[in-house]
């Protein structure tokens, strides 16, 4: 769908007609008109961005540690605080980052292993969740989403809110073919390779999101957004076909301020934002709006410096009931009422932190009093530009005229013990607003707390306090799914091939196509990770052990299938029993039972375990699956049931042999008893020796 709607702006004149599809006719469309509309949209949902922007401006230094920054509500940009004597410290004790960074690492441990559940228990939607499920794992590894994650985090740590764009990417995957074409410019044969096409994930800062209104609650309540980023011009010819000129994009960064000293000559004043051009670049703005009755395919609008891009309806049909919507999806880190920008926790720390570093330098400043020095003396009773330097140096000779009073040095009253409780305050206060305690942030245990249960029980709040976020990745992570599900039923036409490792250890191989996916109930496999450790994971499972809920209630022993299912859950992996020899007989009987349901009958092997290879395609009978496979070939029924009945022939001759061989022994140890010598009897009434 994309190639078809590829590089139509080339094509079109100044007037544009039926360029959105469906709808009631109009007055003409003109590319200007687009232009226009979309930069003063543009300009417009930037103004109104702005009091957020500059909030996420000043949460990133905090985060870097420049925190002698404040927000210039007139000019609405960062300025560093002003240095009042030249004695003043300056120094950072950032406890900003490692709350924040400590709430990271406990939601990394959120397991993004997503699968798809069935609607109903009919073959189909089994199968249709089934593939539904490999498609999201593969997807998983080939995109490398675990990386993604941990940055998105990270903006969602930092700045609130960030978003994730799902498109389809029609120069990705496998080549499948060549295609010849002609260069619009030399008028050359070129030749250019055709892939199959796969989906791709964008991560969004919320520097590059523009909605509707910044007082939508969610993307679902917003009727369009814009997404704009700084692109090479290059690239934007090899994307879109149209050549545009470079035009002025920047980029901010902090660096180093030279505007006076302080701390003692300890480095410099602070930082500064500092704006840095990009060369050759241009900012694209993807506009995407919703349907509506006048558009009822939704429209897309891509401009760059003045140049109409692209021009069409929304091409990606991820709503509900395959209609076409908006590519986004938003994670926050705390829900904002009645705005589309999140809150992070970040906001609640930069007061808390901006006092303790007043605190921790003041104290640091009585201590260079105190080491330094101060002195006393009579004027003009010592020669003050000698004395300020020789003072504090070893050796040194002080004269004084005679009739004045000998220079004292400036005795300092003690630290105030406020000073300490405060402190203590500062830091309570950073877990309580964080969310995290001494336990997670760095792996201490509060003074006083010795028992076990105590310690469980902090870390147990740890964790309550981040459900609210981790809530909020859950669903984030559903709906990405579910609109990873829904692009490729809309654009996999043509039969794929999914290879994948199944139960048993069995290799399965699952050709699908878009239309296969009718299922899109996705679900999180195992939920959250966050609240348990694996330590914590395996001592449970030893606990069930214990207990014997995980022995087989026929025997009363633990089979390999659940020794199996053990090792997966402590995280130990299958390869244990990967070489066990009933690990392979159940292995080999769930391939026969791959081959059977498609038609092929094989031939049972003599060195089977049959008894168990019976067991288990009479398992695989009694499922549903089955019941409907045969209701649609009924021929499949009298193969398994040939399959089987195979194998109780090799038993009952296994048997036979066994009773044969049993007879043969019985029969020489009684051949043996006839044979022996009869003992006589020596006329004493006792038989001889």
């Amino acid at each position: 769908m994309l190639e078809t709607i590829k590089n139509v702006a080339s094509g079109w004149g100044n007037k544009l007609s039926e360029v959105f599809g469906g709808g009631k006719e109009g007055p003409p469309v003109f590319k200007d008109d687009l232009v226009e509309f979309v930069d003063k949209e543009y300009k417009r949902r930037i103004e109104e961005r702005r009091p957020f922007e500059i909030q996420w401006r000043l949460n990133l230094a905090f985060y870097e540690g420049n925190q002698f920054v404040d927000i210039n509500t007139a000019s609405m940009a960062l300025e560093e605080q002003p240095i009042l004597y030249d004695w003043e410290e300056r120094e950072v004790f950032n406890h900003v980052a490692p709350n924040i960074e400590a709430r990271i690492s406990k939601l990394k441990r959120i397991r993004l292993l997503l699968k798809v559940r069935p609607g109903t228990t009919a073959q189909k939607d089994v199968h249709s969740a089934k593939v539904g499920s490999h498609i999201l794992k593969t997807s998983y590894d080939d995109q490398n989403m675990r990386d993604k994650y941990n940055e998105e985090l990270s903006w969602m740590e930092v700045c609130g809110t960030v978003l994730e764009k799902r498109i389809w990417n029609p120069k990705a995957g496998a080549v499948i073919g060549v295609m010849q074409n002609q260069d619009p410019e030399t008028g050359e044969a070129t030749q250019e390779e055709v892939y199959e096409g796969c989906t791709e994930t964008i991560v969004c800062p919320p520097q590059e999101i523009l909605p509707d209104s910044c007082y939508h609650q969610d993307v679902d309540s917003c009727k369009s957004i814009i997404h704009h980023r700084a692109i090479h011009v290059d690239q934007i010819f090899e994307e879109w076909g149209v050549r545009v000129s470079p035009e002025k994009a920047e980029a901010e960064k902090l660096q180093k301020s030279m505007i006076g000293t302080g701390g003692l000559g300890y480095g410099q004043g602070g930082f500064r934002m500092h704006t840095v051009k990009l060369e050759n670049h241009a900012i694209v703005k993807e506009y995407s709006e919703r349907p509506s009755k006048k558009y009822p395919q939704g429209r897309f609008i891509v401009i760059a410096n003045g140049k109409l891009l692209h021009a069409g309806p929304l091409p990606f049909m991820v709503d509900d009931d395959q209609k076409p919507g908006l590519p986004f999806v938003k994670l926050v880190c705390l829900q904002r009422p009645g705005c589309f920008w999140g809150k992070t926790v970040l906001e609640r720390l930069i007061p808390v932190q901006r006092r303790y570093n007043a605190l921790r330098n003041r104290k640091a400043e009585y201590l260079n009093r105190c080491a330094i020095g101060q002195w006393f003396t009579e004027e003009e009773s010592v020669d003050e530009s000698q004395f300020a330097v020789e003072a504090g140096m070893p050796g040194a000779i002080h004269t004084y005229r005679r009739g004045t009073r000998l220079p004292e040095m400036v005795r300092n009253p003690p630290l105030p013990a406020a000073f300490e409780t405060e402190e203590q305050t500062l830091l309570s206060e950073f877990a309580i607003l964080s969310g995290v305690s001494e336990v997670s942030r760095d792996s201490s245990v509060p003074s006083g707390v010795n028992s076990g249960v105590a310690i469980g029980l902090l870390k147990e709040q740890d964790d309550t306090r981040l459900s609210n976020t981790a809530d909020n990745v859950d669903r984030f992570m559903i709906q990405g799914g579910k609109m990873e599900l829904r692009l490729n039923r809309q654009f996999v036409t043509l039969p794929r091939t999914l290879h994948s490792i199944g139960k048993d250890n069995v290799a399965e191989v699952i050709d699908w196509t878009g239309s296969d996916l009718h299922a899109d109930d996705v679900i999180l496999d195992c939920a959250s990770a966050m609240t348990e450790s694996p330590i914590q994971r395996r001592a449970m499972v030893f606990d069930l052990i214990k207990s014997g809920l995980m022995n087989d209630p026929e025997t009363g022993r633990i089979d390999r299938e659940m020794r199996s299912k053990i090792f997966e859950i402590i995280e130990f992996g299958e390869w244990e029993s990967a070489d066990d020899e009933e690990q392979l007989h159940l292995g080999k009987a769930e391939r026969e039972n791959r081959m059977l349901e498609k038609g092929r009958f094989t031939q049972p092997a003599s060195f089977d375990d049959h008894v168990m290879h019976i067991s288990r395609h009479n398992k695989y009978r009694l499922t549903t699956d089955y019941e409907e496979l045969i209701a649609q070939t009924p021929m499949i029924d009298k193969l398994f049931a040939a399959h089987v009945e195979m194998h109780m022939v090799y038993m009952q001759q296994a048997v036979m042999a066994q009773m044969q061989q049993q007879m043969a022994v019985q029969q020489q140890m009684a051949a043996g008893q006839q044979n022996a010598p009869v003992p006589s009897d020596d006329g004493n009434g006792e038989n001889a020796a």
